[in-house]
């Protein structure tokens, strides 16, 4: 058997390790691909609980509750206000309005552009052959998902609570729009938060040299989940911001 020969055997025995980066990068292209089908499922499932309690609207809470202003609210008292009176007001019908849409759309826009220095740097890296390119672009992209997590911070903490009546006691309570805007506002968190976690692991692996202009493969499956994130982004900002009242 001749040296080639020993050579081509060994390759195949070792479990693979010599496989083609194409073979490689393909097989980690179809589990990328599986990933972002299976989070659009979870997005799908997200949509279909907002647009299901927004349409049953069960006992009128959509937006509104029976209770008083909640301390997020302009001219609402806190719970230490209520707890020290002798006996509370008559208890009302208290209507929340949708949160803010500029806001919101701030936020996607913000990921929208992230993903774009993410794209550009992948292009500067597989098309240009520019390396510190491909570093730099992907630290600003990084920064600017960074600066998304700080506006989905705002926006939680922006939900309004509602002093609500429950039989004898009064608890702080979320109407339904409320709650299902914290777990769509929540998800895009935790998506910027990991985005903001490979966009580290890029830069820091290109200014070690382990992301090169013949090493590119990594850089293109973070750009396809960091799109899909931009996606998903736009259109839960879409639903929200044009599917909240009830008419």
């Amino acid at each position: 058997m001749s040296i080639d020969t020993h050579s081509h055997h060994d390759a195949h025995a070792d479990g693979g390790h010599h496989e083609p980066p194409e073979v490689v990068d393909g097989r980690q292209r179809m589990s990328i691909w599986l990933f972002i089908a299976g989070d659009a499922l979870t997005l799908a499932a997200l949509v279909f609980t907002y647009l299901y309690l927004r349409g049953v609207n069960t006992s009128g809470h959509w937006m509104s509750m029976v209770g008083y202003p909640g301390p997020q609210l302009p001219g609402g008292h806190t719970w230490a206000y209520y707890s020290g009176q002798d006996s509370l007001p008559e208890a009302t019908t208290v209507v929340t309005g949708p949160l803010s849409a500029g806001l919101n759309w701030l936020g996607t826009a913000v990921t929208v552009v992230s993903a774009g220095f993410i794209w550009a740097a992948e292009r500067a890296l597989r098309v240009a052959k520019n390396k510190n390119a491909f570093s730099l672009l992907a630290a600003i992209g990084t920064l600017v998902a960074l600066a998304g997590i700080f506006i989905s911070f705002h926006q939680l903490a922006a939900i309004p609570q509602i002093l609500s009546v429950h039989a004898d006691s009064t608890v702080l309570a979320f109407t339904a729009y409320g709650s299902t805007m914290m777990i769509i506002i929540g998800s895009a968190a935790v998506h910027l938060m990991l985005l903001v976690f490979l966009g580290v692991g890029l830069t820091l692996r290109s200014i070690r040299g382990a992301i090169n202009t013949e090493n590119w493969y990594q850089s293109r499956l973070v750009r396809m989940f960091w799109v899909w994130v931009a996606i998903s982004a736009v259109a839960a900002s879409a639903l929200t911001t044009t599917i909240n009242t009830i008419h």
